[in-house]
């Protein structure tokens, strides 16, 4: 009899403590809360700035500052430039018109025989400012030299093969030549931007 009332009992309890768990969670009112503020971060005096950044791709404007020719380029030479107009970000300069920098020269070919054009392919390399080189890339700008194989084939028709010995013109960057180019990378300065 013992283990049957046993086994009536844990069945009874069974039962009953979740009802009276959950009569009581019904029955019974939460405290009354109020909500906990929330402090907005306050400014530190004396703190600084957030750091402006100069994106990874903005365009620019350089000029090459001493000439650059056929003549007497060869591949890897360097070439002095300058940012020709400041960079802005929001209307505030942070890298300023004159800052220094430095190309190089890619390729190069002399005139060729039969009025073909000299070659020179010419590359941005980096900005000088704030103690730091700041890459360049994407150099644009428009040169020309003289094509003379037109007036090659016609002095070789009307002269003979003595017409092929025309030559092309020598390429040449002026200077105070202008170009386009973009910042190769993000940019910070180290100082905050100067408003224009």
């Amino acid at each position: 009899m013992p283990k049957i009332l046993t086994a009536a009992v844990v069945a009874a309890l069974t039962v009953l403590v979740p009802m009276t768990v959950c009569a009581q969670s019904t029955e019974t009112t939460p405290p009354e809360t109020t909500p906990t503020p929330v402090a907005e971060p306050l400014a530190q005096p004396g703190a600084a700035p957030v750091a402006a950044v100069v994106p990874n791709g903005t365009p620019i404007v350089v000029e090459i500052t001493e000439l650059v020719s056929t003549r007497t380029a060869t591949v890897g030479d360097m070439f002095p430039l300058k940012l020709a107009e400041p960079v802005l970000l929001n209307g505030a300069v942070v890298i300023p018109e004159g800052t220094p920098g430095k190309g190089q020269v890619v390729d190069t070919g002399k005139p060729g025989m039969g009025g073909k054009p000299g070659k020179l392919v010419l590359a941005a390399r980096y900005l000088e400012f704030e103690g730091r080189q700041i890459p360049i890339r994407a150099l644009k700008l428009g040169l020309g030299a003289r094509d003379n194989s037109g007036a090659a084939v016609a002095t070789a028709v009307a002269v003979g093969v003595f017409g092929l010995a025309v030559t092309g013109g020598h390429m040449e960057a002026l200077p105070g030549t202008r170009a386009s180019a973009k910042l190769a990378a993000d940019f910070t300065p180290a100082t905050p931007p100067a408003s224009q």
